[in-house]
């Protein structure tokens, strides 16, 4: 007996196919469910194309959120929106809400960058009934205030509340209250075509990445930089939200210095609702995944640590930076020599356990979010991480030739802590006697003790303004008889230290070059006017060399033939010119530099310290780096040990003083005929 096929309802017969065979039957009449019509696949990841798994709410590969709407991809639309912004790509979507990338067109000026947000608008509900007007005999208490125009009241941006997460609105709010310039402009809002649309601005300038390792970039810039994010992350805590992660390719610098965060995308409300989804990256606060209802403010520390560390490693994170999933490890195991301030840092933000973060138990009473210590913290690295710290060592030696010794050396190396500044300085003058065997010992020392006792009384030696002392005897107390009244009140004795300001116009690189070219000068004139009165040989005078070194540069003031040398990556230059006839004629290309070396007046000098009535030192400015060296000498090593031997001694020398040893022993081991003395600045 033969089945006949049931004839297809009108429902049934609107999903098939023209043309398409029907199903086969079951026994019963059904058709298979395996051959019912197929769902189509999901789109692929609209950010990398990689295939979407069903169901999926975000992408395996690039952690791109699905949006809410559906299955199908997210279109960019074609034309302007509003008459002025195009659309170009879609960077993201989620909950509803894409974000596009764009241009704005409608400038006098090339089309402008910007992210442009597009959210459906809602149904609007139906509005209620009118109500009917009060009746009389109502209420005494039913009355309606006149409005004042004059008593006008701030309108606050609402759509704050969690429950507007993510939308225009929500974000267009948390960026008016939050108002940071290291956040995003707003430039238009607007409705078209049912959608809502959010307008911000991409800022012109330098992703962060090339920023921070370009040329001529300080830790001073550095550290400007993390403050202003840090004080962004702080004034969106205010407006009620928090970052999922912060990574260097999220910020730009621009031309005028401003760190500013470009990408919004992932911004979260706060308190975190149960309902977020996650990317869960390398800069994703444990707590986020974890405990997500007890996160708070300090996720972000976890994040901007993230950030922080990744810079200071010079790359991104990847899993070899972790222990185990959201434990990192610490930075001070990776960089064991780091700077203690830059290893605080670290273990107060880029930490697995919360309460390991920011804040201190102390500052929790001020502020519980930890970014108040954070922004003090960073502003401790802003002062003192470009402050050089010093080793210095220096000999002198008579020689295998003379029977006494011409040249003087004097350091003085200084070091201030109070909290968490740390000050340290470094003096280095050094003399070559000439005009005879006592003369010249005269000469050199009368100019560095005069160029001691002048640049020890300035900064960074000296503070600008005297700490006031309490007088040892109490004065009786004053009737009001014996009382002035012209005369002003006592001054308030402070037993407070001063503070430590780097950044002090007094201890400015050109305030140093005035000061050691002044210093120089009173030194010729002290020496001249010795001679002249019988001190010393008339015609005594001597070389001088002096190197002030305050935070990360160094003021060297130079008079004469000693030398003053900079080395840096293993290669050794000279920073001073030689003020001497030979050298002039080398200059002028009379001499070739191997001639010089023999000529009958290679110790004829242009100037000397005490030759002349007035001098005019040669003041250089030279920026320092962890690993460079500064090298003074007197000519007796610069004559008789070549520069590449030089070289070779302070590259494998591991200290100041191993150095300053070495290249006095290897003078004498060419047979020194002249004093040698050395000063070595060895920078970390």
């Amino acid at each position: 007996m033969s089945v006949t096929d049931p004839q297809p309802t009108a429902a049934e017969s609107a999903q098939i196919e023209p043309g398409a065979p029907p199903a086969p039957a079951m026994p019963d009449g059904m058709p298979h469910a395996a051959d019912a019509p197929a769902s189509p696949p999901p789109a692929p990841c609209p950010q990398c194309q990689a295939a979407r798994a069903p169901d999926a709410t975000y992408c395996g590969d690039c952690g791109y959120v699905f949006s809410n709407d559906g299955p199908g991809p997210t279109v960019v639309p074609d034309g302007l929106i509003a008459g002025r912004y195009r659309l170009t790509r879609l960077i993201g979507e989620r909950g509803g809400t894409a974000r596009f990338r764009g241009e704005d067109v409608g400038t006098a000026m090339d089309p402008l960058p910007v992210v442009v947000l597009r959210q459906a608008v809602p149904p609007t509900p139906p509005s209620p009934p009118a109500e009917s007007p009060p009746t009389p005999g109502g209420s005494v208490f039913d009355f309606t205030l006149p409005e004042d125009p004059d008593q006008a009241t701030e309108e606050i941006p609402q759509g704050t509340d969690p429950a507007g997460w993510p939308g225009v609105s929500w974000e267009q709010s948390i960026l008016l209250r939050a108002a940071h310039l290291s956040l995003p402009r707003l430039i238009d809002s607007f409705t078209e075509d049912g959608h809502s649309f959010l307008v911000e601005e991409i800022p012109n300038g330098t992703p962060l990445w090339d920023a921070w390792d370009s040329e001529g970039t300080t830790n001073r810039d550095r550290f400007t930089w993390l403050i202003q994010l840090a004080e962004a992350l702080d004034r969106l805590h205010v407006a009620g939200a928090i970052v999922e992660g912060l990574r260097p390719e999220m910020v730009v610098v621009s031309p005028s210095g401003l760190a500013i965060v470009a990408d919004l995308s992932e911004l979260l409300p706060l308190p975190l609702r149960p309902d977020v989804q996650l990317r869960g990256g390398f800069a994703t606060a444990p707590e986020l995944l974890l405990n997500p209802e007890a996160v708070d403010e300090r996720a972000d520390l976890y994040a901007f640590g993230a950030l922080t560390y990744a810079l200071l490693m010079g790359r991104e994170l990847t899993d070899l930076d972790f222990t185990l999933t959201g434990m990192p490890k610490p930075y001070t195991d990776r960089n064991p020599d780091a700077h203690p301030l830059l290893a605080r840092l670290m273990g107060k933000t880029f930490v697995r356990e919360p309460d390991r973060r920011f804040p201190t138990e102390d500052g929790a009473l001020a502020d519980a979010t930890g970014f108040a210590e954070l922004v003090a913290a960073l502003e401790s690295c802003r002062r003192n991480v470009d402050r050089a710290r010093l080793d210095v060592a220096a000999w002198s030696t008579i020689g295998m030739m003379r029977s006494g010794n011409e040249d003087a050396v004097i350091v003085h190396h200084a070091t201030d802590g109070r909290l968490d500044d740390i000050d340290e300085a470094a003096l280095v003058m050094l003399a070559d006697g000439m005009g005879g065997m006592e003369s010249g010992e005269v000469a050199a020392g009368l100019a560095l003790q005069s160029l001691r006792e002048t640049l020890l009384s300035a900064p960074p030696f000296a503070p600008a303004h005297p700490i006031t002392r309490p007088p040892t005897d109490t004065p009786p107390a004053s009737t009001d008889a014996d009382t002035d009244a012209d005369s002003p009140p006592p001054a308030r004795v402070s037993l407070r230290r001063l503070p430590i300001d780097p950044d002090a116009p007094d201890r400015a690189p050109d305030t140093h070059g005035e000061r050691v070219a002044e210093a120089l000068r009173a030194a010729n004139h002290l020496v001249y006017e010795a001679a002249r009165n019988g001190q010393g040989a008339r015609g005594m005078g001597c070389t001088a060399e002096v190197i002030l070194i305050d935070g990360a540069t160094a003021v060297i003031g130079h008079v004469g033939d000693s030398r003053v040398y900079r080395m840096r990556r293993g290669r050794l230059r000279q920073v001073t010119r030689d003020q001497s006839v030979v050298s002039r004629m080398v200059e002028l290309g009379q001499l070739t530099e191997e001639e010089a070396e023999t000529h009958p007046r290679r110790a004829e000098l242009q100037q000397a310290i005490g030759g002349r009535q007035d001098v005019y030192p040669e003041i250089y400015s030279v920026g320092l780096e962890p690993g460079d060296w500064l090298l003074a000498c007197t000519d007796g090593l610069s004559n008789q040990t070549p520069l590449e031997v030089i070289e070779s001694i302070l590259r494998d020398s591991r200290s100041a003083e191993k150095a300053a040893r070495r290249l006095i022993n290897q003078a004498l081991l060419n047979d020194a005929n002249d004093n040698v003395t050395v000063a070595v600045v060895r920078v970390s």
